[in-house]
């Protein structure tokens, strides 16, 4: 049995910066692993299992399409059983999906000992999706593109940041088609320098999502958590295309504070830690 923890991420900041004229959109990104995590365990099998079902198809989610990608890789099957422990909400931008087909190329290297190598895998994954390559990589980085060209970045390490999640789901896709390019840039350097000094006042003031205007649009709710967490001394961002919210706090009494009051709110509510060192395969 190979036992591995998919991790979540968040992006500090997300800038989307043009319409690309194969219906992408260029971004740039800063991203940082968490320590909430799926807890995934595989083990060889006759079939292809996953344990327990999801509420999709399986040849939509992506521990099958790695499992594919890797079988079509060596020209063999490779069945396997894996049994989740689902902690990452779904569609929350938290790249949860990505982080489990990321783990399934590792796993599923290891349970049949197919010595590929980890630059290998991440080649194979990357025409999966935008957050493939980060997923398959992770540490503190910088992406470009379509999110796979990554600068790896010294580690960062944050103590206390709280996810709150409403239970909404967001269509990636559907924020992309509704979003308006706007002139104005994320200045990552300052989000960078507010990240390392820890100063909430300028991480709210340099941090932000171009998809949150869509998404607040859509479900004021977010927005609202966005803007109490503020009010509770936090630095606060929609992660991804949302619907999750983080908040960083500069000391454990203030996370605790607002992890109690939006625990009472939303199921969907984590302490956690953020860090380079995290999410790692």
């Amino acid at each position: 049995m190979i036992n591995k923890r998919a991790a979540a991420k968040i992006n500090l900041s997300l800038d989307v910066c043009k319409k690309r004229d194969d219906g992408y959109h260029d971004i740039k990104t800063l991203m940082v692993m968490t320590n909430l995590c799926d807890d995934m365990k595989f083990s060889k099998s006759d079939k292809v299992s996953i344990t327990p079902e999801f509420d999709f198809p399986m040849e939509e989610n992506f521990i099958y399409k790695a499992y594919l990608k890797l079988k079509e890789y060596i020209g063999r099957d490779i069945p396997f059983n894996v049994q989740i422990e689902k902690n990452i909400p779904e569609a929350a931008g938290l790249a949860g999906g990505t982080s489990n087909g990321a783990a399934t190329f590792y796993a599923l290297n290891e349970l049949y000992k197919l010595n590929l190598k980890k630059e290998e895998l991440i080649e194979l994954a990357r025409p999966m999706g935008a957050d493939f390559t980060y997923m398959m990589t992770g540490g503190f980085a910088l992406a470009t593109g379509i999110g796979d060209k990554l600068e790896a970045l010294d580690d960062i390490y944050l103590k206390n940041v709280l996810l709150v999640n409403p239970g909404i789901k967001i269509s990636t896709p559907e924020v992309y088609q509704k979003i308006k390019i706007k002139d104005e840039r994320i200045d990552f350097d300052k989000v960078i320098k507010s990240l390392r000094d820890l100063n909430i006042d300028n991480l709210n003031r340099y941090m932000g999502n171009s998809m949150e205007e869509v998404v607040f649009s859509m479900h004021p709710e977010v927005k609202e958590i966005k803007h109490k967490i503020i009010d509770m001394n936090g630095a606060s961002l929609m992660s991804g295309s949302g619907s999750t919210v983080f908040g960083i706090f500069e000391n454990r009494s203030e996370l605790d504070e607002a992890y109690s009051y939006f625990k009472e709110k939303y199921d969907l509510s984590f302490k956690t830690k953020a860090g380079g060192n995290y999410g790692s395969f």
